[in-house]
């Protein structure tokens, strides 16, 4: 077997994924409590979820950040949808540091299992985070997922992102994955809750996703110029209309 294959397989361990992932909590950790943050709609969010619980939404890129502010401003119970791939894996355990509980999914891959499970966690009380355009993009597009649970639940959806000046963008990733750094200075902003009718058409199921994926990026735009950055742009559409219909 090849150095190469070694690697990889030593990397596909379970004491190496739980090792990566509880650096990954303890950077995150660091990454929030030595930077400044400005944070926007927080009072608003919390008296929508009051007397409720609601959908969370991040995009793929920024989603690693997001337990680090719930447990801060919210530390209420929640349940967020990772793949089940070896990325997942990572990311779950990453998760329960933070004490939310991975639901193993994919929208690509038994997703009517995944809805199954996301449903009852949403009737057991938790909030429920997905991030909407993973795990395989395009970037920054909306899954209709999110939109469908708010319909059938009546839970309302909220979005959330964050800006940071000093931060990597890793260009190359699909998501132009954002790696914040210590001792920085940014935004933590949330949407206004979004509901969804009950009763909707297909077509009116899709102005709804539409919406929101508006929301979504008019807020991550917005989070990146207050922290003084270029912001990050969504795929292109004809890409969208290719795969992220799947979902």
């Amino acid at each position: 077997m090849s150095l190469k294959k070694n690697i990889k397989q030593i990397l596909k361990s379970d004491v190496v994924i739980r090792c990566l992932s509880f650096l990954l909590f303890v950077y995150s950790k660091v990454v929030g409590l030595s930077s400044r943050w400005r944070m926007e709609g927080i009072d608003e969010a919390r008296a929508a979820v009051e007397n409720t619980n609601a959908i969370w939404i991040a995009w793929h890129a920024r989603a690693t950040m997001m337990p680090f502010f719930w447990q801060k401003l919210f530390n209420r119970k929640m349940a967020a949808l990772v793949s089940p791939h070896h990325d997942g894996q990572l990311i779950a355990h990453f998760l329960r540091w933070f004490h939310i509980i991975p639901v193993s999914g994919s929208t690509n891959e038994n997703p009517r299992q995944s809805a199954l499970e996301l449903m009852r966690a949403l009737q057991d009380g938790y909030d429920l985070f997905i991030s909407p355009d993973g795990p395989r993009g395009p970037r920054m597009r909306m899954k209709k997922s999110p939109v469908y649970y708010a319909q059938k639940t009546g839970k309302p959806i909220i979005c959330a992102c964050f800006g940071l000046n000093r931060a990597i963008i890793v260009d190359k990733a699909w998501d132009k994955t954002v790696i914040p750094l210590p001792f920085g200075k940014g935004v933590f902003a949330l949407s206004k809750p979004l509901y969804i009718p009950s009763e909707l058409s297909d077509e009116a199921l899709e102005i709804y996703r539409e919406k929101l994926e508006g929301i979504a990026n008019e807020l991550s735009q917005k989070c990146d110029k207050e922290a003084g950055r270029e912001p990050v742009l969504p795929a292109d559409k004809t890409d969208f209309k290719s795969k992220g219909k799947k979902g």
